[in-house]
């Protein structure tokens, strides 16, 4: 009997410990609910501020420099982002930022561009004309301090600036007020409201000469009524340099040339109604000469051919229509959902994406357990009976 009831206490004691595994809360659910309760200070006098310091190759601090701001995002109580209106036209994905903060994906909205000289996000304020949120110049201490921030995404664009012998440049960026920093060891989500962020540089010695030209090219079929000349203004590191006219007299090209590295841009002036226009912008490899290319075209052209005098059908039938009952369980894998159709309705945790835990039904679990426990010893009991009476 006693070693009966060693056996017994042994049972009850692995059967008690896998109750406890099976009714703990799963480790991930865990830490996502935890995640869950990182909050952001929304309140009306809530503000943020950012701080830029820009240094050079050499790491020298750079004082001078004019910066200016962009508000990209907003950012709500539970840290999901929202693009600003002013930007929507700008991205094709409206959780772009949504992305569990992964903050170095966010590189794909500024991305240098060798031929334009420019970035997704710069070119896009250029075109529509946006204005910055604040301008700023660095201090002798390289800094500048954007204070008073409304909570969000912000896109800096940071001025080139001559000294000594060189042209220096600085990669754009975008960057979050508040930043939220996950700490690696707890989980803890803590959000700092006033983050400090340097860009990269780079330089190039003066004795560099940037040559430039523009080239206008017609699209319009030979439109008799086409303008007998268009006007560009053409800007240096955002300054109104000149303003040029071109027309047949000068075979609608124009060039000019500079020493040391800038920045062009240009704008065409008054189109013609009826036009759309288009500037695209090359760099010859390993050079510094760009070439500007403003296409006018106009829609349809002046004599848009006739239509035909047997048009097809707007939907033409297939040669092979599907039926018009489809089978009930189609081919392929029966009973999986549309991953990439279903990641965006998933509910979102500061910015981050969650599976919902679903078909975990644990109640009856300690019943069950008990249950077993209760026939496992009667029917130790019973057989033990059984053999002393035998005896």
């Amino acid at each position: 009997m006693k070693k009966i009831s060693k056996a017994l206490k042994r049972i009850v004691v692995v059967a008690l410990i896998a109750l406890l595994f099976m009714t703990a809360p799963v480790g991930k659910v865990y830490a996502k609910e935890y995640l869950a309760r990182a909050d952001i200070d929304m309140s009306m006098d809530r503000h943020g501020s950012l701080t830029i310091t820009h240094r050079s190759v050499d790491d020298e601090l750079m004082e001078g420099v004019n910066s200016q701001i962009y508000l990209v995002a907003t950012i709500d109580k539970d840290g999901q982002y929202t693009i600003t209106d002013e930007f929507k036209e700008c991205f094709s994905d409206p959780d772009f930022f949504n992305d569990g903060f992964d903050y170095d994906s966010w590189k794909d909205c500024v991305q240098y561009e060798e031929t334009s000289d420019s970035d997704i996000l710069d070119k896009y304020i250029k075109a529509k004309s946006i204005n910055p949120v604040k301008n700023g110049v660095s201090d002798n201490n390289g800094k500048t301090y954007y204070t008073g921030l409304a909570l969000g995404v912000y896109y800096v664009h940071s001025d080139k600036i001559v000294k000594d012998e060189h042209t220096h440049s600085f990669v754009n960026f975008v960057y979050p007020v508040p930043i939220l920093v996950k700490d690696k060891d707890t989980g803890v989500i803590s959000p700092n409201y006033s983050p400090e962020a340097e860009p990269k540089k780079s330089r190039v010695k003066n004795d560099v000469v940037t040559h430039c030209s523009i080239q206008k090219q017609w699209n319009d079929g030979g439109y008799a009524n086409r303008p007998a000349s268009v006007v560009f203004e053409i800007y240096c590191d955002g300054e109104l340099m000149e303003t040029v006219t071109l027309s047949s007299s000068n075979n609608w090209y124009h060039e000019w040339q500079n020493p040391g590295a800038h920045e062009y841009t240009v704008r065409e002036i008054g189109i013609a109604d009826g036009y759309s226009s288009s500037i695209s912008v090359y760099q010859k490899p390993g050079t510094h000469d760009f070439v500007y290319t403003c296409v006018n075209s106009r829609g349809g052209g002046d004599n848009p051919p006739p239509p035909p005098d047997n048009p097809p059908p707007d939907n033409p039938p297939p040669d092979n229509p599907p039926p018009t009952n489809p089978p009930s369980n189609p081919p392929g894998f029966p009973g999986l959902p549309a991953v990439l159709g279903a990641v965006r309705a998933l509910p979102q945790v500061l910015g981050a994406r969650r599976l919902p835990q679903t078909g975990q039904l644990w109640w009856p679990l300690p019943i069950l357990v008990i249950a077993g426990i209760f026939f496992i010893v009667k029917g130790i009991k019973k057989n033990a009976k059984m053999k002393a009476q035998n005896n």
